[in-house]
Parts: structure tokens; C-alpha cells; sequence
């Protein structure tokens, strides 16, 4: 009687034993499974960022320097000659992925005239991404050129508005960036001063800088 109790007693223990040690594998089973899910998800989501990070353009962010081309001739005032704009010294910083601002100053000099005159010039302009990727990036841009000569003789001024498209390409492994802009719309006002009345002109394709050049060194 004793025996059996005995052999009762051990399969109970077993039985309790092989049950919990079942519940424990479940539970580490189970446990495994969300751990994996959540690694999975993890990687997915890092995969996903980086995916989205190589889209971006990689100057977003940082502030540029460099010289802007948009050769120009400028009427002066008291005679036939025309001052002669070769570019403009700038910064760009792009605010985000959609947004930047670019802007500087430059000088000019006389190309015909028998007076001394010299032709100061300065461009702010805003600029709206049409389509990034890691290296390029398109964008419709509007820009303000007021130009002014000063010298013997009345003063001159003149003031364009324009507005077009340009693309941005960031050289692979180094800050530097080279971009082109062309700006079939215009708004042109030139006032020879000394009480004289401003003559307006409205260009397609007929503004004083169609085509702009320049380079950027990113910090």
C-alpha cells in the first residue's frame, strides 16, 4: 500500500513537473516570437528612415558661399554707354526640403563712357523645391536685382524682378555645389534719375538676366 502511494506520489511530482516546465517553454516561446516582432519592426522602421534620409538633399541645412554669374548691361544716365554687371558675391541657405534663400552683392563698371561711373548691384532671392534627391535639387525660384550707378552724372537705378526655375547639383563626397537658373519672366524698371520718368518694360524671354550660373561651398 505504502509502494503505491509512493508511485502515485512520484507520477503527481512529474506530472506538476513536465506541466511547468511546458508553461515555461510556452511562455519563452511566446516571449521569442514578440522579441523578434519587435526587432523586425525596428529594422523595418530604420530601413524605412534611412530610405527617406537618402531622398533629402544633402545640403539641407547649411549655408553656402560662393559667386553667382548673371553678366548684365545696365543703361547710365547721362550718356549713350552702358555699365557692365559681370556677378555677384552670395550666400545660400536651404531652410528645409522645400524652402531656401540665396542673396549678395556685386560691382560694375563703365563699358562705353567718357565719365566715371560705377554700378552697384545686389540679388535676394527665394526658391521652392519642385524635386529632391541625395545629389540634386530642382526648384522654382523668384529673385530682386536693384542696381545702382553712382559716379559724375546723375545716378541711375534699376530694378529687375524675375522669375524661373534652376537646378542644383551637389558634387559626390565634397561641399561643393554648382547650380544654373533660367528666368523667362521679368519685370523690368529703369529710372535714368534727375526728375526723369522711370520706364517699365514686362518681358517673356526678355528680362535683362535669362540665364544665371554660380557655385556654392557648403559649410
Amino acid at each position: 500500500m505504502k509502494q503505491c502511494k509512493s508511485r502515485w506520489f512520484a507520477v503527481a511530482v512529474l506530472g506538476a513537473f513536465c506541466l511547468c516546465l511546458g508553461v515555461s517553454q510556452a511562455h519563452a516561446a511566446k516571449h521569442k516570437k514578440k522579441h523578434k516582432a519587435q526587432v523586425e519592426q525596428s529594422s523595418d522602421s530604420a530601413a524605412s528612415q534611412s530610405q527617406s534620409s537618402g531622398n533629402t538633399y544633402v545640403n539641407v541645412g547649411k549655408v553656402g558661399f560662393g559667386p553667382s554669374l548673371d553678366s548684365a548691361l545696365v543703361p547710365l544716365t547721362t550718356e549713350s554707354g552702358e555699365s557692365e554687371q559681370w556677378g555677384t558675391l552670395d550666400g545660400r541657405y536651404w531652410v528645409n526640403s522645400r524652402f531656401g534663400f540665396d542673396g549678395g552683392y556685386g560691382l560694375g563698371f563703365p563699358q562705353i563712357s567718357p565719365k566715371s561711373a560705377t554700378l552697384i548691384s545686389f540679388r535676394a532671392e527665394g526658391m521652392m523645391a519642385i524635386k529632391e534627391t541625395h545629389q540634386n535639387i530642382f526648384y522654382a525660384d523668384a529673385e530682386i536685382l536693384p542696381m545702382f550707378t553712382t559716379g559724375t552724372g546723375s545716378s541711375t537705378s534699376f530694378w529687375g524682378i524675375q522669375g524661373g526655375v534652376g537646378l542644383e547639383h551637389a558634387v559626390k563626397d565634397m561641399p561643393v555645389s554648382f547650380y544654373t537658373e533660367w528666368e523667362p519672366l521679368s519685370i523690368d524698371i529703369f529710372s535714368a534719375g534727375g526728375g526723369a520718368s522711370s520706364n517699365t518694360s514686362l518681358g517673356i524671354l526678355g528680362g535683362i538676366m535669362n540665364f544665371t550660373i554660380g557655385l556654392r561651398y557648403y559649410f
